[in-house]
Order: structure tokens, then sequence, then C-alpha cells
């Protein structure tokens, strides 16, 4: 049963279950959202190498990489969405079980962007999401939400309503009769008038693909389960967060599953702007989507850098116990047997590549 004080409900701290890189019990989180981006975009080439002419990833879409924050220290002149300064956390500090699940901490999330983290299991990536969405106070350090200080207890609340935070299986939260009762959930407990509740869950069951005048009046345990985890997601998009942070949203989904999850939310991003910050063990996914990555290993930031450069480092990657994406596989492949290609990292840019190639021939 969820609680009042879930910072998806506008209220206080409460862990999440099934914190994998401290072990610590706890809460499970709100939604999860359903979708890929959309197909068809040459993405994955280092900047300025676009198959046909194109500059950056996200060429066909008329945006280009976002450039790396030097050492990802501080704003950089730029409006930082999300800060974490020197950010530490120690779970059973002072005892001979003592664990430092994230040391020392220096990443900063730009509004808008889409920041993918990775790292080999237990390396500080759930712990580091939970400090991001004020679940859990750090040891040492701080994080600013908007220039509000998740440490500071008055400016927290305010600070999590900025945020919305998505665990894994969120749809075992779902608890109301229909789903447009539990998509409201959220909204009533700030407080809101029923017009604006009702406006909030019409547009959130929109965006996540839930027609509501089909979905609305159902029982949330007769949807499929993919349309389980959109109503669980479109719970989170109604409290309107400025900042969506992920965890594993996609996991226990099938193929077809995984791209509904990534193509919702890169519509959200594209619809209402907000920020979004993923936890992933999928190279392919975090490829596709992301516009910085930070690679995290025994709790510590290794990286933060653009898909081009952080996949370049294909013997990093590796030596850190992460698998490349299969595109930047097959491109490595392709290389020792002789053929000139690129860095890629996306199915499409490959693809895109190969064709123009064969072309030439």
């Amino acid at each position: 049963h969820r609680g009042d004080d879930h910072p998806a409900h506008g209220g206080g701290s409460h862990v999440p279950a099934g914190d994998r890189d401290g072990g610590r019990p706890g809460d499970t989180g709100r939604a999860a959202p359903d979708g890929l981006c959309p197909g068809g975009r040459a993405k994955g080439v280092p900047a300025g190498s676009a198959p046909g002419g194109g500059h950056g990833r996200n060429a066909a879409k008329g945006r280009h990489e976002v450039a790396p924050l030097p050492g990802d220290r501080g704003t950089g002149g730029r409006d930082m969405a999300i800060q974490l300064e020197k950010l530490t956390y120690e779970y059973m500090q002072g005892s001979a079980l003592s664990h430092k699940a994230v040391a020392e901490v220096d990443l900063a999330v730009e509004a808008g962007e889409f920041l993918g983290l990775i790292g080999h299991t237990g390396s500080g990536k759930s712990t580091l999401v939970q400090l991001m969405g004020g679940l859990l106070q750090p040891t040492a350090g701080r994080v600013l939400v908007e220039g509000l200080d998740m440490g500071d207890k008055k400016q927290r609340a305010q600070a999590r309503r900025h945020v919305g935070l998505v665990f894994q299986y969120p749809e075992y939260q779902l608890f109301e009769e229909t789903v447009a009762r539990d998509v409201a959930y959220g909204p009533r407990n700030m407080g809101l008038g029923e017009e604006e509740i009702q406006r909030r869950v019409d547009t959130a069951l929109g965006l996540v693909g839930l027609p509501p005048q089909q979905f609305g009046e159902k029982s949330p345990f007769s949807l499929s389960g993919g349309e389980r985890r959109r109503a669980a997601l479109a719970g989170v998009i109604a409290m309107e967060p400025k900042y969506l942070i992920l965890d594993e949203p996609m996991a226990g989904l099938d193929p077809q599953g995984r791209r509904d999850i990534l193509h919702t939310i890169d519509g959200l991003r594209e619809k209402t702007g907000c920020g979004v910050v993923m936890v992933s063990h999928s190279m392919e996914d975090v490829a596709q989507c992301a516009d910085r990555i930070a690679v995290l290993h025994q709790g510590r930031l290794v990286q933060a850098d653009t898909p081009g450069k952080i996949f370049q480092a294909e013997d990093t990657l590796q030596a850190l116990g992460l698998e490349l994406p299969a595109p930047c596989k097959l491109a490595a492949a392709l290389r020792k047997r002789g053929m000139d290609v690129p860095h890629l990292y996306t199915a499409e840019a490959l693809t895109a590549f190969l064709l123009e190639r064969r072309g030439h021939v």
C-alpha cells in the first residue's frame, strides 16, 4: 500500500524496496513509462559523422548531442536542474558492516536532458537515484534540485515536487478500483481541485497511450502487464514533475514492451520538456535514447560524457564488466575483418552506414 509520504505523492521520505546497490529494504515507488525512441532516426553516430551528411546522433530530429560538461563539476555556466556535489552515502555507518555505496560523486543534470546511468551490479546506481529523489539523505555532500537543497527539511518537500520517481515493477503499487482513480491519487494528495485533478488524469493517460475514455473506468487488474506499467507511469506524470527518475523501468518486459516504454518516455520529453535520468543494464536502451551517459563503478563516477565518447572507450567499459551495445560489437568485428567502420552504437546508425557503403560499392 502506498503511503502519503512517498515523494511521488508530494510527501516525505520513504526508502524504496529492492535497493540492489545497498541491499536495503523499503518501498517500491510509483510509475513506469511506456515506449521507445521513435524508430527511423539515425542515432548512434559520433558527432559530425552521421551518415548522409547529418551532424550528431539526433540529426534526424534536428537535435545535436549534448556537449559534455567539463568534468561534470559544477554548472559550467549552464542552468543545471539537478546538482550532486561530493555526494556520499554509507550504509550502516560506524558499524563493522559499513558500506560506502556512493562516494564523492559530482554530477550535474541539465534541464530537459536524458541522462543514462550505467554500471555493474552494486556500482551505486540505485542508491544514487534514491539520493536524487530525496528518499535517502547523504552521509556527506548534497543534492540540489532547482537550487533547492534536499538536505534541508524545509526545502526538501518543495524539491520533491519537481521529481517523479519510478522504480522496478511499479505496477505492483496499483490498488484503486479504477485506473482513473489510481492516477488521481497523487494529485488529490496535493490538495488540488477536482477539475484540475481530472485534467491531469486525462492528460497523463493520454501521454502514456491509454485513452481515458477507454481505460479510465477499467480496473487496473484487468489490464495487460504493459498497460499496467503505463497506468502506473501515468500516476507519476499526473504529478507533473520536471524531472523523471527511472530505475530499470523496462525490467521484465519483452522486446516490444521495452520499445513501447522507451517510446513513451521520448514522447513525454517532447511534449512536456521534462528531464529524464534512467538507470538501465541495457546498453542498447541507453545508447538509443540518452543525451549523456554517466558510468559508475564501486560507488564512484568514472566518466560522464556523450554516448559517442562513452562507447568509443570499449576497453574501459569491458574492464568495468560492462557489455557494449550489440551494434558496437558488430562494428568492432567488421573492423577486425578490415572494413573501415566508425564507432557506431545504435542499430539505426550502423544500418544506415552499411546501406550507404553498399550503394557506393
